[in-house]
């Protein structure tokens, strides 16, 4: 089996993942030659370890490419409007901006906080964890109000957001492993 995190919630009716097709990936060409209407065998294998805290305490998600996709689902739920912020990290803004019109929506209409999305194919060539360190003072004071912080994506990412994050809190007199200890830092990696 190819494990995909969900980007919808049971009670959307609808379940939804977030896929790039890989030149050699035999689930993602699979799943991108399926005609509309066809089928497939699935299964659905619970992770109640990966969602937000319940309570109103802000919320860090950080992901590249399709690891933004049950971040989105996450936003899409947020109708209390809790403090959510996101760090996305994609190739191209031109080509691949997932989910922007439906993160614009939620900017307006609250359930998201902020969008900080970077490009690694522009002229920028910046990675999430770029975004992290330029943004360090604004993710410790959110880390000091217990924010709780969700990844997700390919693990040279979390490694790397990880890297970034301990540099970040050290002034704190903590590191992710407290963090982590604390449930304040949740990954869904692959």
């Amino acid at each position: 089996p190819r494990f995909y995190s969900l980007a919808s919630a049971s009670k959307d009716g609808t379940l939804e993942i977030c896929v790039r097709q890989q030149s050699n990936g035999l689930c993602s060409n699979f799943l991108y030659t399926l005609p509309i209407g066809g089928s497939i065998e699935a299964f659905i294998k619970l992770n109640p370890d990966f969602r937000p805290a319940p309570g109103k305490k802000p919320i860090v998600l950080i992901a590249a490419g399709t690891g933004i996709g049950p971040l989105v689902g996450f936003i899409r739920h947020n109708s209390a409007h809790r403090p959510m912020y996101i760090y996305w990290g994609g190739r191209s803004a031109e080509s691949d901006f997932l989910y922007q019109p439906e993160l614009n929506t939620y900017l307006k209409d609250k359930r998201l906080t902020e969008l900080n999305a970077v490009f690694s194919r522009s002229n920028e060539r910046a990675y999430v964890q770029d975004k992290i360190t330029l943004d360090a003072e604004k993710l410790r004071k959110l880390i000091q109000t217990d924010a709780q912080i969700l990844v997700c994506g390919g693990r040279g990412m979390a490694s790397s957001v990880m890297a970034a994050l301990n540099e970040i809190v050290t002034p704190l007199g903590i590191d992710v492993a407290t963090l982590k200890a604390q449930g304040r830092y949740l990954e869904d990696v692959y």
